[in-house]
């Protein structure tokens, strides 16, 4: 498992689906920018390692924008030994001491990078398998072309993705064709 901040990590969950629209991968945004999160409220508990942006949640890196209502990063303390006096300090994921296992993203999820969208009710990555799922009338645009379903599961390692319907509606795909785009833009 790869050591991923868990802001790359969460984009890696949801921008994955995004270029699962059309041919071409979504670019990742840059590690080396300033990350950007607004929320309600941020609960971190080391004990269980897990940290929970809660309230319209805003997460900015690069040109890739990231809302939810609540944002769960679950990591382990890499090669560490978890303490063991009651009450002592641990080094936690936001102190760059953690790996990241999995990240949820619930409630209103939707990621944006240029002309790239990608909503549902809920986006979860695991860092282990590399694997993400967009789920809850997951839909992702790509300029026009839009492709949703159910859930989005997307086998990032595997450059595949499958897509679900559910009982009684199916998965529906718009592809345009790049001649009809450019006849549009003029």
């Amino acid at each position: 498992m790869s050591r991923l901040p868990f802001f790359a990590t969460l984009l890696a969950l949801c921008l994955a689906a995004a270029g699962s629209v059309g041919a071409a991968t979504m670019p990742m945004a840059s590690n080396d920018q300033p990350i950007h999160v607004v929320a309600d409220s941020l609960e971190v508990d080391n004990k269980t390692q897990v940290a929970t942006f809660i309230g319209t949640v805003k997460a900015v890196q690069g040109d890739v924008k990231i809302t939810c209502d609540k944002l769960s990063v679950y990591y382990d303390q890499e090669g560490k030994e978890q303490p063991k006096a009651k009450g002592a300090a641990t080094e936690g994921v936001l102190d760059g001491g953690g790996k990241v296992r999995k990240v949820v993203a619930s409630g209103h999820v939707k990621v944006v990078q240029k002309d790239r969208i990608a909503v549902g009710r809920q986006a979860t990555y695991w860092a282990g398998g590399r694997k993400m799922l967009l789920e809850g009338k997951a839909t992702v645009w790509r300029g026009t072309n839009q492709i949703s379903g159910e859930k989005i599961t997307v086998f990032l390692d595997q450059d595949r993705a499958v897509v679900h319907g559910e009982p009684g509606k199916r998965v529906s795909v718009t592809i345009t064709p790049k001649s009809l785009e450019t006849k549009e833009k003029k």
